[in-house]
């Protein structure tokens, strides 16, 4: 959004302590990031106690925390603990050594090459949920709660695609509850002044401990089985066959694989961004199909060859320009994360002709950059041609939905590959709509973004 203002609004008064605008900020973070490029520009400045934040509104600027000054930052202190309470010490939520080390040992696994290999669990796995939740028979239509499908097919797939594990319905449900738990949780102590102490009871203790140990029960037990095997499986594919195989050249022997923990918190960070980011990416995405009827038939056209009704492979996946485009858009539009971490300035650092002192806090609102006209023509509308072919440069750092510079998302191959697997068999097979006189929900920030209210589309069997 143009900035349409730089008169100081009566939100940013300098309260006490600046705890007022934490509570504003976690009441509406889209709307407070509106207004802050509204009021103050491209570059916001708060203090909340003895802390400057920042937000940053332009990529040129961004790319420049991010990529050209990525060593002068680091991720918030606070943030990666409260995120390695839940999700250990993988290679989301660490920094230094102990990063580049996972990091560099997971790279391999998730190369587009290894990533494709899994296409074909993934297609089980939503065949096998079309089945289950969608009309069988040509002609039928059913009234879906959208959310509820992708998390089910997010799921299967996730739990195929990391252990080669076909768990039942209720166990499968069990674990997206404890995924949403937890992602309530954090996001619920993102916005607490001060860390609780350890030991103390604090509001949401008892279901964060229940919901860990479903996780760790489920990923443990795979572990274990997997280590026990005295004959690999050198024809699995899925993820926890290639963390296992995982080796560190750079390491002595003793420390060349990953160990049973840091495979479990690894495991514990893909539930996040091959399930519960990509089942919120692809609930926009069928709402917003359901109001664009003609990409759909653009994306079923594509999507029509016999590789598709069977298993595509990488080059299918490359040549799916529209499949890919509408994916790209739904994510400008909706992007899962709204936000990146906030990174903290380890020395003063001058980016955007401001300088920011040591300790100083940066958010990059992923929300506002994805909107801003200056970047997006029409930025409120559905339109995929702005990611095929042909199409004007999109500036540096304007669209980032997986982040950008060393700490870009290392499942985004992974979250790629499976939305367009999943969005693929949907289309094919079904015409969506949205029922009449109705409009895609006003989202809300749940760790990710969610729909506010149930988001429902009309699926007829083709």
């Amino acid at each position: 959004m143009q900035p349409a203002s730089r008169k100081p609004s009566p939100m940013l008064r300098p309260w006490p302590f600046g705890l007022p605008l934490l509570r504003a900020i976690r009441r509406d973070p889209l709307g407070m990031m509106e207004h802050l490029h509204a009021t103050q520009g491209d570059v916001a400045h708060l203090k909340v106690l003895s802390t400057d934040l920042y937000y940053l509104f332009k990529p040129e600027t961004i790319r420049q925390v991010l990529v050209d000054h990525q060593a002068d930052f680091v991720k918030e202190e606070r943030i990666l603990r409260i995120f390695q309470s839940v999700h250990g010490a993988n290679v989301i939520t660490t920094e230094g050594s102990v990063w580049e080390r996972q990091r560099r040992m997971l790279t391999p696994a998730f190369s587009l090459k290894r990533i494709a290999a899994c296409a074909g669990l993934m297609a089980a796995a939503t065949d096998g949920n079309i089945r289950q939740a969608l009309p069988t028979e040509s002609g039928e239509r059913a009234l879906v709660d959208v959310d509820r499908l992708t998390t089910r097919i997010t799921m299967d797939v996730i739990l195929r695609a990391l252990f080669g594990y076909r768990a039942c319905r209720e166990e499968a449900d069990a674990v997206s509850l404890a995924v949403r738990g937890l992602s309530r949780q954090v996001m619920r102590e993102f916005f607490w002044p001060l860390r609780p102490v350890a030991g103390l009871p604090y509001p949401g203790r008892a279901e964060k401990r229940r919901n860990l140990a479903v996780l760790r029960e489920l990923i443990q037990t795979q572990i274990h089985k997997r280590r026990q095997q005295t004959v690999p499986d050198d024809g699995a594919s899925d993820m926890l066959t290639l963390m296992l195989a995982a080796r560190d050249d750079e390491a002595a022997p003793s420390h060349a694989g990953l160990s049973d923990e840091e495979i479990h918190d690894n495991c514990v960070g893909l539930f996040g961004a091959g399930h519960d980011t990509s089942a919120t990416a692809l609930t926009w995405w069928i709402g917003l199909m359901a109001k664009h009827p003609e990409w759909v038939e653009r994306v079923r056209e594509e999507t029509s060859g016999s590789a598709w009704a069977q298993v595509p492979d990488r080059h299918d996946l490359t040549e799916a320009r529209c499949l890919t485009a509408t994916l790209k858009e739904a994510m400008r539009l909706y992007p899962p994360s709204t936000a990146t971490f906030s990174r903290r300035a380890v020395r003063d650092v001058s980016v955007g002709g401001v300088t920011l002192a040591r300790n100083a806090l940066v958010i990059v609102p992923i929300w506002s950059m994805h909107r801003d006209p200056r970047w997006f023509s029409e930025p409120e509308a559905f339109k995929p041609e702005r990611f095929m072919p042909g199409a004007a440069d999109i500036p540096r750092g304007a669209f980032m939905p997986f982040s950008v510079g060393p700490h870009f998302c290392l499942g985004q191959q992974f979250a790629m590959v499976e939305m367009a697997v999943i969005a693929a068999r949907l289309v094919r097979q079904f015409d969506l709509s949205l029922p009449e006189g109705c409009a895609l929900p006003v989202p809300v920030v749940d760790l990710v973004l969610k729909p506010s209210t149930r988001l429902n589309v009309w699926f007829k069997r083709r």
